[in-house]
């Protein structure tokens, strides 16, 4: 059964939480699981490189099982991690898995943890096949050659458990018997809001006479008064295309009175101006009001 829950993103300095930079979707199956990892205000340098890891204990003991590698270009971290069962060193890891740690070259940490559960993300150690200790903690205090390797196949030693910090806040757990509730709102209203600071339409500037290159069925919207209105106020239309769907877009300023109308001609979307890439001079926009464009979907012309 799919399992979905949401957990904040933290800075972690000497093992303790500090700061909140963000949040992970999961989405987990039974062997197959999808983090998508939203971060913001990491303040790393352009060009800087996070280590992406899942963490898991075992007779208590924190290993790290690195996963890929992150290119941070700044201001934020989007990514999504896909895992299996086959990509946590033994499948026995894969349900033990408790959060996944990113770390850049500089010891920086940032973790999110699973469960309600206190972790000292500072005592995490890299885990290997065939031998684990081979992360020295922050502290210096041992050397590597002092720490244990594991037997063949993984197993690792028992040590004893670190001295664990404040305890951890889970965010949002989602589970299907829950849906609609408030805590489920609010996760996915932080998701959607995420996903539209983060999406930018490919939108051009088209001509009226330019709808006569979309299907025939779509030719009648050159005539429509809606369209008609935004197009003699601002000298253009848009398309914009994210992809998956192809929008066109009628020139216009957000407000109550103007949405009742936008809808009543068939134009029920708003998407503001800074949602995507067209370039505008100051005579195509008002500069005083919230402008973007009343959008319907349309059919893609034959290729």
């Amino acid at each position: 059964m799919l399992k979905r829950f949401i957990r904040y993103l933290y800075e972690y300095e000497q093992g303790k939480r500090t700061r909140n930079v963000g949040f992970v979707k999961v989405e987990q199956e039974e062997r197959e699981s999808t983090v998508h990892i939203h971060g913001k205000g990491l303040r790393l340098s352009g060009g800087d490189t996070l280590s992406v890891s899942l963490f898991f204990e075992e007779k208590g003991q924190l290993w790290s099982v690195v996963q890929g590698e992150i290119a941070y270009m700044g201001p934020s971290v989007n990514y999504q991690l896909k895992y299996t069962d086959e990509d946590v060193g033994l499948p026995g890891n894969y349900s033990v898995i408790k959060g996944i740690l990113l770390k850049n070259g500089g010891g920086r940490r940032f973790a999110a943890v699973w469960e309600d559960a206190p972790f000292d993300i500072d005592s995490i150690r890299s885990w290997r096949e065939g031998q684990n200790a081979v992360e020295i903690p922050d502290d210096k205090s041992g050397r590597e050659e002092d720490l244990p390797d594991a037997p063949a196949g993984g197993t690792v030693l028992e040590e004893t458990a670190p001295a664990a910090p404040a305890r951890e806040e889970a965010f949002v757990e989602e589970y299907p018997e829950r849906a609609g509730t408030e805590e489920t709102q609010k996760a996915e209203l932080e998701i959607q809001a995420e996903e539209k600071e983060q999406r930018r339409w490919k939108a051009s500037k088209i001509q009226r006479r330019d709808i006569s290159t979309l299907p025939r069925c779509e030719w009648r919207l050159a005539n429509n008064n809606f369209l008609l209105h935004g197009y003699s106020n601002y000298r253009h239309l848009a398309l914009l295309d994210d992809g998956k769907v192809l929008k066109l877009g009628v020139p216009g300023i957000y407000h109550e009175k103007e949405a009742r109308a936008a809808a009543g001609f068939g134009f029920p979307e708003f998407i503001n101006v800074e949602e995507t890439s067209i370039s505008l001079v100051d005579e195509e926009r008002n500069l005083e009001e919230q402008f973007g464009y009343w959008c319907r979907q349309v059919r893609r012309s034959a290729r």
